[in-house]
């Protein structure tokens, strides 16, 4: 009897051991597969954030030429909706 239950002990153990090493190895497939989105996501939003920037700089630099061609039209548009803005405060 002791025999048969050394077999088994065994058996349980070498199933242990299979099941610990194959667990392993899903989560440092899964540590791998995280590591690779983070980064995915990050490249993406510096790739945004960078045309973003290039959008907003090149909006700004229409403005400014516009407001340069039209000064006193910037001015009375200017004020206008800062007399809406004003009115809708209160």
């Amino acid at each position: 009897m002791s025999s048969e239950s050394s077999t088994t002990g065994n058996n349980l153990q070498d199933a242990g051991n299979d099941l610990r090493n194959r667990l392993s190895d899903i989560a440092s497939r899964v540590g791998a597969d995280v590591q690779e989105a983070t980064n995915a996501v990050c490249n993406t939003l510096e790739q945004q954030c960078k045309v973003a920037g290039e959008a907003l700089s090149k909006a700004g630099k229409q403005v400014t030429d516009l407001s340069r061609r039209y000064p006193l039209q910037t001015i009375a548009a200017a004020l206008a909706l800062g007399f809406l803005i004003g009115r809708s405060r209160r």
